[in-house]
């Protein structure tokens, strides 16, 4: 029994005792009193080291003391103090708690970058804004994605609107003589001279760059900062567009 309660008390480590503390504590806890020898032989500590170990168990309030024959006798408080120690641990995190939270959500940002190269990576980085599901904003400029993803395009389409996601488009003067007219959208069109055979997707916290060359390059962003620079260029172009 004795070991099994020697066991279980080692587990008071975890409030901060050391594994000294502890065997002074156990030893303690199997007697009425103790004096400072025989807690020296009980718990196998020098005398170097048990004064500054019940000092420390004192100012814890785990142990407590009479003189008799001008001699210190020790006792081990109720193993109940644990919970009052556990209660001022727990105050003293809500006390700082507040200021940890907010250097938690101050720290950097990581930022993402993944490089995809061919139909198949814009195609895959595009599919994002269908798992997202977030309302996107585009520079679309001469809406060449229609033709290096004619084929998927479509699908991608009538599953946004499906997902009811709304978006921002801006187009050069020339897309408006094309017929495709993307769902959920509200468009504006700039002058041609702004044509660019790069597009660019800000949804969420994500930036889908699109490059359209004879190697098509994909590149996806995940950082809120970088998105919300982007947002502002969108924010800038769209209020010079014109419907």
């Amino acid at each position: 029994m004795k070991t099994k309660i020697s066991m279980e008390l080692k587990r008071l480590e975890a409030l901060g005792l050391t594994p000294k503390e502890v065997d002074v504590y156990i030893a303690l806890l199997g007697a009425e009193s103790a004096s400072i020898s025989k807690l020296m032989a009980d718990a196998n500590v020098s005398r170097k080291s048990i004064y500054e170990i019940l000092q420390k168990l004192l100012d814890k309030g785990l142990v407590k003391y009479t003189i008799q024959d001008n001699k210190k006798k020790f006792a081990a408080v109720s193993p109940e103090r644990f919970l009052d120690i556990l209660k001022e641990k727990q105050r003293s995190i809500e006390g700082i708690l507040p200021d940890l939270l907010t250097k938690y959500k101050e720290k950097k940002e990581e930022t993402t970058v993944n490089v995809f190269l061919g139909k198949e990576g814009m195609k895959a980085i595009t599919k994002n804004i269908l798992n997202v599901g977030t309302p996107f904003c585009a520079l679309a400029y001469e809406g060449k994605i229609f033709d290096f993803l004619k084929y998927y395009m479509p699908q991608f389409m009538k599953e946004r609107e499906k997902r009811k996601i709304h978006a921002k488009i801006i187009y050069c003067e020339s897309f408006r003589e094309t017929n495709i007219r993307p769902p959920l959208s509200k468009i504006k069109y700039v002058s041609n001279k702004m044509s660019s055979p790069i597009s660019l997707v800000i949804y969420g916290d994500n930036i889908n760059i699109l490059i359209f060359s004879d190697t098509p390059l994909a590149i996806h962003i995940k950082s809120k900062e970088i998105a919300h620079s982007f947002m502002n260029y969108f924010n800038l172009m769209w209020a010079m567009g014109k419907k």
